[in-house]
């Protein structure tokens, strides 16, 4: 009896311990357009990596473990966003287990724009919509490049290189 109360208190506590960590490294936040000009023009010397993307864009989906690799890579040099074009009720049914089954180390958020056009706007008017899309912007804001459709971790990675040196030179 005392080695199933001990056993049953030790997987308690193991469970105490790992849910909380889980569920608190994966937060969705909605994103509006206040909050979107905040995050491309207050840099603090980075550049931005901003992704957009959907759980049901297979390309995107095909993509993200790339991002994901990335990521860990610059680090110290970009920040990565995620925007993904689900709904914001589907946050805890599709989104965020998608995020935690790719092991997501970067801010994520939900398009909480109204219309898609807003969102579309707020990021380029030349841009046509199509996901997955990759913005790369500068230090202090600006956009260096719109990729459009599905990039592959080379392809990523040479944008990167390209922007860091661009940002080191101004």
């Amino acid at each position: 009896m005392k080695k199933i109360l001990a056993l049953s208190i030790f997987l308690i506590i193991i469970g105490c311990v790992l849910s909380p960590a889980q569920s608190a490294r994966i937060n969705v936040e909605v994103i509006d357009k206040a909050r979107l000009s905040k995050i491309i023009n207050e840099r603090n010397g980075k550049i931005l990596f901003l992704n957009l993307w959907a759980t049901w864009c297979v390309p995107c989906r095909e993509e993200f473990p790339e991002i994901v690799k990335l990521a860990g890579i610059y680090k110290n040099e970009v920040d990565f966003i995620g925007i993904s074009a689900d709904y914001p009720d589907e946050v805890k049914s599709k989104i965020v287990p998608f995020l935690k089954s790719n092991k997501a180390n970067f801010a994520s958020f939900v398009s909480g724009f109204k219309k898609d056009e807003d969102l579309i706007n707020a990021l380029d008017k030349k841009w046509n919509g199509a996901l997955p899309a990759t913005f790369i912007f500068d230090r202090k804001g600006n956009k260096l490049i719109l990729l459009e459709g599905k990039k592959t971790f080379d392809e990523f990675k040479a944008e990167i290189d390209k922007a860091l040196i661009a940002n080191k030179e101004n």
